[in-house]
């Protein structure tokens, strides 16, 4: 049997690439409450899902303002779906984990993970995504074992998800995953226990999981993707500024995976600003093209001074936040190469 393992070292060091969002001294719930009320989701039920590609989504938002020859939202035809995981939105709370019937969790989560994050895998293929009991940000610092408990219990929400997804919608169709920090710490959990080495590898198409460290030694038979159409293998990266390096690196004898999310092969570690194809905001406006240079640097993505008005004070140490929406229509366009290459008999179409 599968079982979770997560130790008080991965803990820490992911907390620490948290702490751009949230970080305060409260962090920890005011009580030791895990084994709560709130229900467990019912993902037969369509409300239990923030995202489904038979209705209108907010992760089916288009910037406004998208150039004329970024691929345009159409129904998507390529026999792809995408399982998407969304990051910490739970802050601040008595539990451990957060309610699926929480408004302002939920509003919060289907304004930014899903229109800024999960919107740029739409052309990969139709988007489920699920809603399940996500841990509390304080988990990432707490080091215990209420804390381990609490991601034990949101993955368990994760995995039925994805089990009703493969019984009731799947029928055969290749996958990709994708997600964001904690909901990238579930799909390492759901590659290892329903793909690596399993008949389910088969379809996979990739899977991304930024703001959270992959390393190649946790999966026996997927590997890294090292070429822009490679497929079934994995993608992840962690956004940092300048020549600031975090200090969990080299906790490992191993860097952690580090996808270049502009120029996607491990041949070239740093793209020139021209192949940057520009930045998605809060407001969901697509601006600076060209304004990102960015390198894999020792297992992170070190990003020079934005190239934009105000540049070098808009420049942080850890850009976690901006890991998606920073190279948003790179990655839409990826998602999408990888789509049609890995299957036949689609033509293998380059973005424009």
């Amino acid at each position: 049997m599968f079982k979770l393992e997560i130790t008080s070292v991965e803990l820490a060091f992911l907390f620490m690439g948290l702490c751009l969002t949230a970080c305060s001294d409260g962090l920890q719930p005011k009580e030791d409450l895990l084994w709560n009320e709130h229900r467990v989701p019912d993902h037969s039920n369509p409300t239990d899902w923030i995202a489904l590609p038979n209705r209108q989504d907010l992760a089916d938002d288009l910037p406004k303002d998208l150039p004329g020859n970024a691929l345009a939202y159409e129904e998507n035809e390529l026999p792809v779906d995408v399982f998407f995981v969304y990051p910490t939105q739970y802050f601040e709370g008595e539990w451990w984990n957060a309610s699926v019937d929480d408004e302002s969790i939920n509003q919060i989560t289907d304004a930014y993970p899903m229109r800024l994050q999960a919107s740029a895998f739409q052309m990969g293929g139709k988007l489920y995504a699920p809603r399940y009991r996500q841990a509390h940000i304080g988990v990432f610092s707490w080091q215990d074992s209420t804390s381990y408990a609490a991601l034990e219990l949101a993955y368990e929400d994760v995995k039925a998800a994805f089990e009703h997804y493969l019984t009731h919608w799947n029928q055969g169709r290749k996958i990709i995953l994708a997600g964001h920090s904690q909901g990238s710490w579930h799909l390492r959990w759901l590659l290892q226990e329903f793909f690596d080495g399993r008949p389910l590898q088969s379809q996979l198409i990739a899977a991304y999981g930024p703001g959270f460290d992959w390393y190649a030694s946790d999966f026996a038979t997927i590997p890294p993707c090292h070429t822009p159409e490679q497929v079934g293998c994995v993608c992840s990266w962690m956004t940092y500024g300048g020549d600031y390096k975090p200090p969990w690196l080299g906790y490992k004898a191993e860097d952690p995976i580090c996808t270049h999310p502009v120029t996607w092969t491990d041949s070239i570690l740093c793209n020139a600003p021209e192949e940057h194809r520009g930045v998605v905001l809060s407001k969901m406006k697509f601006k600076h093209q060209g304004a990102l240079e960015a390198c894999v640097d020792q297992g992170v993505l070190s990003l020079a001074t934005p190239n934009v008005p105000f540049g070098r004070q808009l420049q942080r140490d850890n850009w976690h936040i901006g890991d998606i929406n920073l190279f948003w229509l790179n990655i839409r366009d990826n998602a999408r190469m990888r789509a049609i290459a890995g299957n036949e008999p689609y033509p293998k179409e380059q973005p424009k």
